[in-house]
């Protein structure tokens, strides 16, 4: 794989990543950019569009989730949530890729935590005013939360919950 080092190349996944390709990330960490004058601020340009994309992207399939599914349990909901949460991985990833500048990483990093918590927030607001599910809901609104150090967790994770659960089975190929 070469590395992503040219203000072309970076536009590139930029765009590639707005788009929905989750395969950029590799390349992302291996490469790097030298800011200068004349591409420092396209560059940032460039990538927070491509970060307001995939954030516009997400919120609309997190608000279909809520109109296709007929929400019956405060278990279904937390299923609803739970796949919004693994669909918040690339952002999360996006906002941890090596190859990007530390302070653009800062500044994507604290706006998906602020993002996260506006959906709570909503989230709560929304839920119904009785019912025997609610303060389930609510707990299950208060564990949504952006995933960290997503390279880390996802594999101890997914290797964890392969050989905890009764239900699965490990495939060796």
């Amino acid at each position: 794989m070469k590395k992503t080092v040219t203000y072309a190349d970076w536009c590139n996944l930029f765009e590639r990543f707005g788009n929905g390709d989750d395969t950029v990330f590799d390349e992302m960490n291996a490469g790097s950019f030298d800011l200068d004058a004349g591409t420092a601020e396209r560059f940032y340009n460039q990538a927070e569009e491509a970060y307001k994309t995939r954030k516009k992207l997400w919120l609309e399939k997190f608000q279909r989730s809520f109109e296709t599914q007929n929400i019956k349990s405060a278990d279904h909901f937390g299923k609803v949530l739970l796949t919004a949460k693994k669909n918040l991985i690339p952002l999360s990833k996006f906002s941890q890729a090596k190859g990007l500048p530390e302070d653009l990483k800062t500044v994507f990093k604290k706006d998906l935590e602020e993002f996260v918590e506006e959906i709570k927030k909503s989230l709560k607001e929304n839920l119904p005013k009785s019912g025997n599910d609610k303060e389930k809901m609510i707990l299950i609104i208060n564990s949504f939360r952006l995933p960290e150090n997503v390279e880390e967790n996802s594999v101890q994770n997914d290797s964890k919950n392969i050989e905890s659960s009764p239900l699965r089975r490990k495939i060796i190929f």
